[in-house]
């Protein structure tokens, strides 16, 4: 990667600390894969900042690098991905534990998103069960104690459905909350 050469000594330690930042961020990549992406970014930066006169190189360079965004965030995902291309073509144990670390919490917060779904369509379901077979749908209690809530088959002596029509409104009102904890999750995840 050819280094880009501003007039401004401020521009050229921005550039500098910046191009820094990238480097410590991809380090974890194949030689190739880091040449790739600073070229890239180089190209960015050097592409918004090639005509700019020297007393606006630093005002360009800042608006730029701003809308490439902090590396810190910005590569996560890029360096995450490449590092699992690298480890299924490599099989070196050390790449696939990189791989493994970069990517559990990704995976780890869309398996939430996942479950945090799959309830949803599971309180749809058991609103129809509800309406369907009412005595067998809802929250049923034994002596004081929780037994189950949603759809069970068997009715022994003594268990009691507690919720009776209110469990709609209920499981509603849960159907509205993990709504709202899925739009919030993926936000979060958007934002990475």
């Amino acid at each position: 990667m050819k280094r880009i050469v501003f007039t401004n000594p401020a521009a050229q330690k921005i550039y500098d600390d910046y191009i820094k930042r990238v480097t410590r961020c991809i380090r974890l990549l194949s030689a190739d894969d880091q040449r790739d992406t600073l070229m890239e970014i180089n190209s960015h930066i050097y592409e918004a900042t090639n005509a700019a006169p020297p007393e606006n190189e630093i005002e360009i360079l800042l608006d730029t690098l701003e809308k490439l965004g902090s590396p810190e965030e910005v590569l996560q995902p890029l360096v995450a991905y490449k590092k699992a291309q690298q480890a299924t073509r490599s099989f070196n144990p050390v790449h696939i534990l990189q791989a493994m670390r970069l990517n559990i919490a990704n995976g780890a917060a869309y398996v939430i998103l996942a479950f945090f779904y799959l309830l949803s369509v599971s309180f749809c379901i058991l609103i129809i069960l509800k309406i369907i077979y009412p005595s067998h749908t809802g929250l049923f209690m034994q002596n004081d104690k929780f037994i189950a809530f949603g759809f069970t088959t068997e009715l022994s002596g003594g268990l009691t459905e507690v919720l009776g029509q209110l469990f709609i409104p209920v499981v509603i009102l849960l159907m509205g909350a993990l709504y709202f904890l899925n739009t919030l999750l993926f936000r979060l995840l958007k934002k990475e």
